[in-house]
Protein backbone atom coordinates (compact mmCIF):
# COMPACT_ATOMS: atom_id res chain seq x y z
CA UNK A 1 0.00 0.00 0.00
CA UNK A 2 1.32 3.39 -0.99
CA UNK A 3 0.38 6.55 0.88
CA UNK A 4 0.78 9.76 -1.10
CA UNK A 5 0.94 13.33 0.17
CA UNK A 6 -1.77 15.90 -0.24
CA UNK A 7 -0.13 18.74 -2.15
CA UNK A 8 -2.78 20.80 -3.89
CA UNK A 9 -4.77 23.52 -2.20
CA UNK A 10 -7.90 22.14 -3.89
CA UNK A 11 -7.35 18.74 -2.21
CA UNK A 12 -7.05 20.35 1.23
CA UNK A 13 -10.20 22.44 0.68
CA UNK A 14 -12.13 19.39 -0.63
CA UNK A 15 -11.33 17.46 2.54
CA UNK A 16 -12.23 20.42 4.77
CA UNK A 17 -15.54 20.93 2.96
CA UNK A 18 -16.76 17.34 2.53
CA UNK A 19 -14.79 15.38 5.13
CA UNK A 20 -15.75 13.90 8.48
CA UNK A 21 -14.11 15.69 11.43
CA UNK A 22 -12.80 14.12 14.64
CA UNK A 23 -11.66 16.66 17.23
CA UNK A 24 -9.55 16.44 20.36
CA UNK A 25 -7.51 18.90 22.41
CA UNK A 26 -4.34 18.36 20.40
CA UNK A 27 -5.28 17.20 16.91
CA UNK A 28 -8.16 17.39 14.45
CA UNK A 29 -8.39 14.54 11.97
CA UNK A 30 -10.56 15.13 8.92
CA UNK A 31 -11.15 12.11 6.68
CA UNK A 32 -12.78 11.71 3.30
CA UNK A 33 -13.61 8.34 1.77
CA UNK A 34 -12.49 8.22 -1.84
CA UNK A 35 -13.82 6.01 -4.65
CA UNK A 36 -10.42 4.97 -5.97
CA UNK A 37 -8.14 2.81 -3.82
CA UNK A 38 -5.97 5.82 -3.08
CA UNK A 39 -4.52 6.80 0.30
CA UNK A 40 -3.41 10.39 0.80
CA UNK A 41 -2.23 12.18 3.91
CA UNK A 42 -1.76 15.89 4.61
CA UNK A 43 -0.54 17.83 7.64
CA UNK A 44 -1.13 21.34 8.93
CA UNK A 45 1.20 22.18 11.78
CA UNK A 46 1.51 25.78 12.91
CA UNK A 47 4.90 27.24 13.78
CA UNK A 48 3.35 28.03 17.17
CA UNK A 49 3.56 24.31 17.94
CA UNK A 50 7.33 24.52 18.34
CA UNK A 51 10.55 24.62 16.40
CA UNK A 52 11.09 22.64 13.19
CA UNK A 53 12.64 19.68 14.99
CA UNK A 54 9.60 19.31 17.27
CA UNK A 55 7.09 19.75 14.41
CA UNK A 56 8.84 17.10 12.31
CA UNK A 57 8.94 14.73 15.29
CA UNK A 58 5.18 15.11 15.80
CA UNK A 59 4.57 14.65 12.07
CA UNK A 60 6.64 11.44 11.99
CA UNK A 61 4.90 10.03 15.07
CA UNK A 62 1.40 10.75 13.77
CA UNK A 63 2.32 9.44 10.32
CA UNK A 64 3.50 6.17 11.88
CA UNK A 65 0.20 5.74 13.75
CA UNK A 66 -1.88 6.57 10.68
CA UNK A 67 0.06 4.13 8.47
CA UNK A 68 -0.96 1.34 10.87
CA UNK A 69 -4.59 2.51 10.68
CA UNK A 70 -4.41 2.69 6.86
CA UNK A 71 -3.10 -0.90 6.73
CA UNK A 72 -6.11 -2.13 8.73
CA UNK A 73 -8.44 -0.03 6.57
CA UNK A 74 -6.88 -1.36 3.35
CA UNK A 75 -7.42 -5.00 4.36
CA UNK A 76 -11.20 -4.48 4.51
CA UNK A 77 -12.49 -5.27 0.98
CA UNK A 78 -15.68 -3.25 1.48
CA UNK A 79 -13.73 -0.01 1.89
CA UNK A 80 -11.92 1.92 -0.80
CA UNK A 81 -9.41 4.77 -0.59
CA UNK A 82 -9.11 7.33 2.17
CA UNK A 83 -7.81 10.89 2.29
CA UNK A 84 -6.83 12.28 5.68
CA UNK A 85 -5.94 15.79 6.83
CA UNK A 86 -4.26 16.18 10.23
CA UNK A 87 -4.46 19.62 11.79
CA UNK A 88 -2.15 19.79 14.81
CA UNK A 89 -3.04 22.16 17.65
CA UNK A 90 -0.11 24.05 19.26
CA UNK A 91 -1.20 22.58 22.63
CA UNK A 92 0.19 19.21 21.54
CA UNK A 93 3.35 20.05 23.49
CA UNK A 94 1.42 19.36 26.70
CA UNK A 95 0.50 15.80 25.70
CA UNK A 96 2.51 12.61 25.45
CA UNK A 97 2.79 10.30 22.46
CA UNK A 98 0.66 7.64 24.16
CA UNK A 99 -2.23 10.10 24.66
CA UNK A 100 -2.57 11.08 21.02
CA UNK A 101 -1.85 7.53 19.89
CA UNK A 102 -4.81 6.25 21.93
CA UNK A 103 -7.04 9.00 20.48
CA UNK A 104 -6.08 8.27 16.88
CA UNK A 105 -6.51 4.51 17.30
CA UNK A 106 -10.06 4.95 18.68
CA UNK A 107 -11.26 6.88 15.63
CA UNK A 108 -13.66 4.97 13.40
CA UNK A 109 -12.76 5.75 9.80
Amino acid sequence: MEVKSLNKKSDFSRIRKHGKRNNSNFVTLTTLTYKINDFRLGFQISTKAGNAVFRNKIRRQIKHILFEIFDKYDKDPAKSGLWALVNVNPNIQKFSFSEYKSFLEKIDL
